[in-house]
């Protein structure tokens, strides 16, 4: 990761542009350490917190399938991953994962992360998604 961090930022100077880094929920304490080490030592603009976790424990056998999970079973990982980068680093945290309504929403920056990123929740709830998000934070 840090090469490729280095590779990345030593080319962003010719036409800086903010690079974000986005992180599985599934990192141990010292991996998260790691991360967050590398992406302040390469002035990452951001994490996001997080991409699909492989961890299917909350889904019956009878209904799992191969593949990263997202939305619902993503929320409570998420949550607690965004806290424990805020309690460690000042890097800019844009929340993922489980936010499927506003009282999700407001968990997220409530654990500390600055912006959301909607994609699972949106495709089930659709637009008005966000309008009751933009009410409850307002």
């Amino acid at each position: 990761m840090a090469e490729l961090l280095g590779a990345i930022t030593g080319d962003n100077r010719t036409t800086p542009r903010p690079v974000i880094v986005k992180i599985a929920p599934d990192l141990t304490p010292e991996q998260l350490n790691d991360v967050i080490a590398t992406c302040e030592a390469n002035r990452v603009a951001a994490i996001i917190a997080t991409n699909t976790t492989l961890d299917h424990s909350s889904i019956p056998a009878e209904k799992d399938q191969p593949g990263g999970l997202s939305g619902a079973p993503l929320r409570e990982k998420s949550t607690a991953l965004i806290r424990a980068i805020a309690a460690k680093s000042k890097l800019a945290i844009i929340a993922s994962g489980g936010i499927v309504d506003a009282e999700s929403a407001r968990e997220k920056f409530q654990a500390g992360a600055q912006l959301i990123q909607i994609y699972t929740g949106l495709i089930y709830r659709g637009p008005g998604l966000l309008r009751e998000i933009a009410k409850a934070i307002e």
